[in-house]
């Protein structure tokens, strides 16, 4: 499977081809939201290769999609490709109906947290206890705060509808790993507010309070990283 599908398809194929994949064996491109950097090569993608694409209703709503075939998920409601077993469940992010996703093979299970504006009881509950946990770690605070960016768009991403900060990265972390998870991804860096060191410092201080001991790693901006074990 595929979750979200923010490069061109070709740039798709070739980072697949990368870690030995084939477009072929995916099952179905599965959308958190509608964004662009988030959906720009899906349905190229699943028009080459015959693969359905899942979102809810309102990420189909405004998502590209005639001639593909589509299935609309919610909230709360699991579904499978094939053996494996996703679980869509709400975030805050300014986007029509987005989610994020725990996902489950067997007794192993990832979830996959980017783009989602501040910590919920609900989030923490769908990805406590997960092998692998991904998380959005998009800003540093000192660095968003003297950057670039116009007041209202700082605003907009420091809001509860933006994105995570490298602090609120490690809130999360701090409260959904468990003694089973073995290590947590960091992804959806600002290019402009972030910078690897800055986001796992900050999270392995936080866990190393919390006396977590688990594998950090960071997917830089634009980059890709892996594989991850489930152990």
């Amino acid at each position: 499977m595929l979750v979200d599908a923010g490069l061109s398809c070709r740039e798709l194929e070739k980072r697949m081809s990368t870690f030995g994949e084939e477009p072929s064996r995916i099952l179905g491109v599965v959308l958190t939201h509608e964004h662009t950097d988030h959906t720009r090569g899906a349905r190229k993608f699943c028009i080459e290769h015959g693969t359905p694409i899942y979102g809810t209703r309102g990420t189909l709503a405004l998502t590209q999609h005639d001639g593909l075939t589509t299935t609309t998920v919610a909230d709360g409601k699991s579904f499978k490709l094939g053996d494996i077993s996703f679980l869509p469940f709400k975030v805050r992010h300014l986007a029509a109906e987005p989610v994020a996703y725990s996902i489950s093979l067997n007794s192993k299970k990832v979830a996959i947290a980017s783009d989602l504006g501040c910590v919920t009881s609900g989030v923490v509950e769908h990805m406590r206890g997960s092998d692998v946990l991904m998380v959005e770690a998009n800003y540093d605070e000192e660095m968003l705060l003297r950057g670039p960016y116009p007041d209202f768009l700082k605003r907009a991403i420091k809001s509860d509808h933006g994105h995570l900060s490298n602090d609120d990265a490690g809130s999360l972390a701090t409260q959904a790993a468990t003694s089973r998870t073995g290590e947590i991804v960091l992804v959806h860096l600002s290019k402009e507010n972030n910078t690897p060191e800055k986001a796992s410092r900050t999270v392995e201080e936080r866990l190393k309070k919390s006396k977590h001991r688990t594998t950090i790693r960071v997917t830089e901006h634009g980059a890709s990283s892996g594989p991850h074990s489930l152990g």
